[in-house]
């Protein structure tokens, strides 16, 4: 019965450690997404101001 349980608790502790480093791993995906996002809409935003001015003059 102790081989059966330290069995069932190594493969419950690799599963904790490959789901931790998924979530790690998406977690770093979706910051560098999020940051690559807000310097895009600055950037357009920007580029539109320039046109809408470049129109009025």
């Amino acid at each position: 019965m102790s081989r059966v349980t330290a069995i069932i608790s190594a493969l419950v502790i690799c599963i904790i450690v490959c789901l931790s480093w998924a979530v790690n791993h998406y977690r770093d995906n979706a910051i560098t997404y999020k940051a690559q996002r807000d310097k895009n809409a600055r950037e357009l935003k920007l580029a539109n101001s320039t046109i809408t001015d470049m129109q009025v003059r």
